[in-house]
């Protein structure tokens, strides 16, 4: 799946560390409505949650988290910082199936270092969900131009509307479909004679 950064680059795959430093290099980098950057993962129960909150908000309209790529705010630039890959997929996999409320599916791609291939960046890819908005401890959670943020009552209102139009405007072309089948009517098993 390819990563939307903007509109002038609407799909960026990276596969290697090269890749992503020629991003950073290139000052394609820069979180946004559908791509946020995180240096590491810690593995405390507070920081699952922040993941699973990460992930709630991305799965209102898609996005992509990046792992191991870390800024320097006061700068304003980004830099590598390879991570242990070593159950870090398996991990952010187990925190979307877990924690948000329903459960998540992401897609995770590992990226090694050059220098050291346990070492590297994860890519999670985490597709616009038909059951959004998702519940982190009781919140619906979206996202902003450059944050995450509490979705307000009318905002749950809203997407839950769109979803219902959604799946209104599905069934109404699959009606169409079945009703211009030209061979509707026509019996799908005839007699045999013997």
């Amino acid at each position: 799946m390819p990563i939307y950064l903007s509109p002038e680059v609407p799909g960026w795959s990276p596969r290697t560390e090269a890749d992503l430093q020629s991003a950073i290099d290139g000052g394609l980098l820069e979180e946004s409505h559908r791509l946020d950057l995180k240096q590491a993962l810690h593995a405390t129960k507070g920081d699952n949650k922040e993941l699973a909150r990460d992930i709630a908000s991305f799965a209102v309209d898609g996005g992509t988290l990046i792992i191991g790529i870390g800024e320097d705010k006061e700068n304003r630039t980004f830099f590598l910082t390879p991570q242990p890959l070593k159950g870090l997929g398996e991990r952010v996999e187990q925190v979307a199936r877990s924690l948000p409320d329903p459960p998540l599916a992401v897609v995770t791609t590992d990226i090694p270092s050059a220098s050291d291939e346990e070492q590297g960046y994860l890519v999670v890819h985490i597709p616009a969900s038909p059951a959004g908005p998702h519940m982190v401890d009781g919140r619906y959670h979206g996202r902003g131009d450059k944050t995450k943020h509490v979705l307000s009552d009318a905002d749950v209102v809203r997407l839950h509307e769109r979803r219902r139009s959604d799946d209104q405007d599905a069934l109404d072309l699959l009606q169409q479909q079945i009703e211009a089948d030209p061979l509707a009517g026509l019996e799908s098993n005839p007699t045999c004679s013997s």
